[in-house]
C-alpha cells in the first residue's frame, strides 16, 4: 500500500500551475506578429542622382517603391540631420493587405492607409493606438561619401 504525502501532492499542483502559466504567458501578442514579411534588403543608392537630392537636405525624405533590392513593398528614407533612416514600407502592426503599404503624409508622418495607424517620420515612434505599440521596421543604413548602403542586417 502506497503512502499518501499531502506535501508532494501540493507541490505537484503548484508545479503544474506554474508550467501552464508559463506556456500560456509566452505566446505571441496576437496573430499579426508572425505575418509581417521579413524580406531581405540589399540596396545601394547614390545621393548624386536626381531622385535622391532630397536626402542631402535635413528633414527631407524619399519614398521608394519595391524594385527587387529594397524589400517587398519598398522603403522610406529620411534625413534626420545627423543620419539617414530607412523604414520598411510593410505595416508592422497588421497582416499585409492591398492597402497596407506605408506612406508619408504632411512631410512628417508615416501612415498606414488601411487603418490610419501613424508614426513619426523622424523617429518611427507610434502616434496612435492603431499601431498596437509597434514601430516600423528600421533597416541598417551606412553612408559612405555620397553613397548609401541599406541592408536588413
Amino acid at each position: 500500500m502506497k503512502n499518501y504525502n499531502p506535501i508532494l501532492s501540493i507541490f505537484k499542483i503548484i508545479l503544474t500551475f506554474c508550467i501552464l502559466t508559463f506556456y500560456v504567458g509566452c505566446g505571441t501578442e496576437d496573430s499579426t506578429v508572425d505575418c509581417m514579411p521579413r524580406s531581405n534588403v540589399n540596396a545601394s543608392y547614390s545621393l548624386n542622382l536626381p531622385q535622391f537630392v532630397n536626402l542631402n537636405i535635413d528633414q527631407r525624405y524619399v519614398v521608394l517603391d519595391a524594385d527587387g533590392t529594397n524589400g517587398s513593398r519598398g522603403i522610406i528614407l529620411f534625413n534626420t540631420g545627423s543620419q539617414i533612416r530607412a523604414y520598411d514600407r510593410n505595416a508592422p502592426h497588421i497582416c499585409p493587405t492591398a492597402n497596407s503599404t506605408l506612406v508619408v503624409v504632411d512631410d512628417i508622418i508615416i501612415e498606414c492607409p488601411e487603418d490610419g495607424a501613424q508614426w513619426m517620420l523622424r523617429s518611427g515612434e507610434p502616434l496612435n493606438t492603431q499601431t498596437n505599440g509597434r514601430s516600423p521596421r528600421q533597416l541598417y543604413v551606412e553612408r559612405v561619401g555620397n553613397d548609401i548602403f541599406i541592408t536588413s542586417n
